[in-house]
């Protein structure tokens, strides 16, 4: 079993998740993902261009610190942010 190394001083540490700065338009977005719609679904929904939705996509994602639609749904919901 291989145990990851405990960070060794609170600069080591990974920075606490962002959600509480999620904007509005992220918070929008998100309920959408959690929802299953695709890029292009949020897009029309909202008003904006698919190159926005991904732009914010993007930003929630590193606030969150997830990488997948998945993820960022699933910590949504643990989080209670959905």
């Amino acid at each position: 079993m291989h145990l990851m190394p405990m960070p060794a001083n609170k600069t080591d540490a990974p920075p606490p998740i962002q959600y509480e700065r999620l904007t509005e338009a992220e918070y929008r977005i998100l309920k959408l993902l959690d929802l299953g719609f695709s890029n292009q679904e949020i897009a029309e929904r909202l008003g904006i261009t698919v190159g926005t939705t991904k732009w914010h996509l993007h930003h929630m994602f590193e606030k969150l610190q997830v990488r997948t639609r998945a993820k960022a749904a699933v910590l949504a919901r643990e989080l209670g942010l959905v």
